[in-house]
């Protein structure tokens, strides 16, 4: 990571440490217990995949989201992102949209169109934009504890 060039190293380090899952909004904590108790393993630690913020691995039934994700003030929208992920894989583990019709400003969805269009491969947009759309909505929580309560 080129943090390295512009950061002592110990402090690269401590950013990078895995933390406990405290660390995360209470708010969010409903959901961490709905996941945990669907047989999800959720980790605050660096995931497997280089240059991630966050990441959900199906196969393992494990959410990552990086330490650096709340140095940067994003940890809560990419632990909702990646728990989209996880009610998503419900129940073969095989991804597929939740089918939610949610709004978001014009604005914000063309930035997210072209993070996908920069970022993603073509067959993964639909599942990558709602769990973008569904990171930013007010009632997140709740739709996702319902939903992973349904499909899991």
């Amino acid at each position: 990571m080129s943090l390295g060039l512009w950061l002592p190293a110990a402090l690269v380090a401590s950013a990078l440490a895995p933390l406990p899952l405290s660390q995360l909004p209470g708010d969010l904590k409903p959901l961490v217990t709905t996941l945990q108790r669907h047989g999800f393993n959720v980790r605050i630690a660096l995931p497997p995949a280089r240059g991630s913020y966050g990441l959900f691995q199906s196969k393992t039934r494990t959410l990552w989201i990086s330490p650096l994700a709340f140095h940067l003030g994003i940890a809560r929208q990419t632990f909702l992102h990646e728990a989209t992920h996880a009610a998503q894989s419900c129940p073969s583990g095989r991804l597929t949209p939740l089918g939610w019709t949610l709004k978001v400003d014009p604005v914000v969805d063309s930035a997210i169109r072209a993070n996908l269009l920069k970022s993603y491969h073509h067959a993964s947009h639909a599942l990558e934009r709602e769990a973008f759309f569904v990171q930013g909505q007010p009632n997140a929580v709740t739709r996702l504890v319902q939903s992973l309560d349904e499909r899991c």
